[in-house]
């Protein structure tokens, strides 16, 4: 590929030589000394070369000249004081003026072959310095435009180097007699002014192309940017399903690794609580003077709390029906709860904590599922949620699955833990250690949680141990006067159902 381009380039060169070559020759029709020294050139490098190896010769010829040197020190020294000897000659014109005349304009010649020499220099010096630099233009620029200026470049630079060749190749007397008839300024300054004029509008032409070339870079630029953004877009669509695609297996997988427990499902446990809870409708109420109150404020408040309502063995009943009204009626006014209500089955003490976190937090994960699918990362996946065994790594991934939910309300029947272990409530204190930790400690969600319990140990274990709000729960007697009492239809009685929710 860089032979082709060095190929081109030569080619271009050596067309750009010719046709200068050509214009030069059109110009010097009648001066076929002039035309000759070029026409066995190939290029103007060696039209450069030629005219370099004539300035050496000559310096050469000139460089052991004794006279030459100290003429040139006496000339300049004589002309320095001239206007002082000028008016001198003034007054004695009959005797010095003829002398000093013919002696001043011989050390003017000799003033004038010195300059001649040191302008030559100066002049084929910068056009070895243009040379290179318009080259290397062509090569970054090869347009019409380009190629035009730099062949009427080449043509003045051959024209210049053709006249300086010539002077450097004539003897002594001859240039002795130029020095007065053909000064440099007369014979050389216009070709030196137009290879000048050449150059910086050469150089013109490099910068306004190149600041073309930077606006179509910058155009290019900008149409790959948009290409490329919108490759982004598109990948980043389909990754975006991709990883949205995989989100919903892993929380699917953590579904799955909650499934193992002896708890029965919350839906399951919710009926079986609402069709016992429905064959006791009218038979069993309690006390709202006092309870209803607190729930209220409870329910109410801004900020997150717990809330416990402690029952008796006279009230075990109303307290588990208090449970599943809460849960309905929660539900019923749109607001997001999980819970753990008492079912049929017995449970074991061994591992019924975790079970349990872990019960509550699949309700939560399935509550939240749209969240849960996005929040899916490195402290929160499938693998962490199968590798958790302790009540801690489940009450972590309980706050997890909570992300992105601004309140939650959580039932708790603390029957689901069984019988305390030796008839101990230390354990059943624990594990409501848990929910307070989880009241503080998740950002921006706003936790209701009511425990209930109707074990008058627990109550009274729990208020001494903890700071807790309690409410009691008094049983409410129906007697009957004799008159047959009207009993509600299943299902639609609310004790609590005046409770508002902000």
């Amino acid at each position: 590929m860089s032979t082709e381009i060095g190929g081109n380039l030569l080619c271009t060169l050596r067309k750009a030589y010719t046709e200068a070559v050509d214009l030069f020759r059109m110009k010097q029709t009648s001066d076929e000394a002039k035309t000759s020294r070029i026409k066995d050139t190939y290029n103007i490098d060696d039209v450069f070369a030629i005219v370099v190896e004539a300035k050496a010769k000559y310096e050469g010829r000139i460089k052991e000249s004794k006279a030459r040197r100290w003429l040139s020190a006496l000339s300049t020294r004589i002309i320095y004081y001239g206007q002082i000897l000028d008016v001198l000659s003034q007054h004695h014109p009959e005797y010095v003026s003829l002398a000093w005349g013919t002696i001043k304009f011989l050390f003017i010649l000799v003033l004038n072959h010195e300059e001649m020499i040191s302008e030559l220099a100066k002049a084929v010096t910068k056009i070895a310095d243009v040379l290179p630099r318009v080259k290397l233009q062509l090569e970054t620029f090869q347009t019409e435009w380009m190629k035009d200026a730099i062949q009427k470049l080449y043509a003045d630079i051959v024209n210049f180097l053709v006249r300086g060749l010539q002077w450097y190749e004539q003897g002594s007397l001859r240039h002795t007699f130029r020095a007065f008839s053909s000064p440099y300024k007369l014979l050389f300054q216009d070709l030196r002014d137009k290879i000048d004029e050449s150059a910086r509008r050469i150089d013109d032409m490099a910068i306004t192309l190149s600041h073309a070339q930077i606006s179509e870079m910058y155009k290019m630029i900008v149409r790959m940017e948009n290409s490329i953004n919108s490759y982004h877009l598109v990948h980043l669509f389909h990754f975006s399903g991709l990883s949205q695609g995989v989100n919903q297996i892993q929380v699917a997988q953590i579904l799955e690794a909650m499934k193992d427990t002896q708890l029965p499902s919350a839906i399951e446990s919710l009926r079986f609580c609402q069709a016992v809870r429905r064959r006791r409708v009218g038979r069993y109420e309690f006390d709202q003077s006092t309870l209803l109150p607190k729930l209220q404020e409870w329910s109410v408040a801004s900020s997150s709390s717990m809330i416990t309502i402690g029952g008796s063995a006279p009230t075990r009943f109303q307290t588990k029906d208090l449970a599943t009204e809460m849960v309905e009626l929660i539900e019923n006014a749109d607001k997001p709860v999980i819970w753990a209500l008492k079912g049929r089955q017995a449970s074991k003490p061994e591992e019924i904590q975790i079970d349990l976190l872990k019960h509550l937090t699949s309700q939560a994960v399935q509550l939240n599922n749209n969240n849960m699918i996005g929040h899916v990362s490195a402290s929160f996946n499938a693998p962490r949620v199968q590798s958790a065994r302790t009540e801690a790594d489940w009450l972590q991934i309980l706050k997890e699955s909570l992300n992105g939910l601004s309140e939650i309300y959580v039932v708790v029947d603390m029957e689901t833990l069984g019988l305390p272990f030796e008839g101990s409530y230390q354990s059943w204190l624990e594990f409501l250690g848990h929910f307070e930790a989880l009241l503080h400690s998740v950002d921006g969600v706003v936790v209701k949680v009511v425990i209930l319990s109707f074990r008058q140990d627990f109550i009274r274990f729990l208020g001494s141990a903890s700071q807790t709000t309690i409410v009691p729960l008094r049983k409410k007697n129906v007697r009957s006067t004799g008159a047959k009492v009207k009993k509600s239809q299943p299902g639609r009685r609310k004790n609590i159902s005046g409770m508002k929710f902000r």
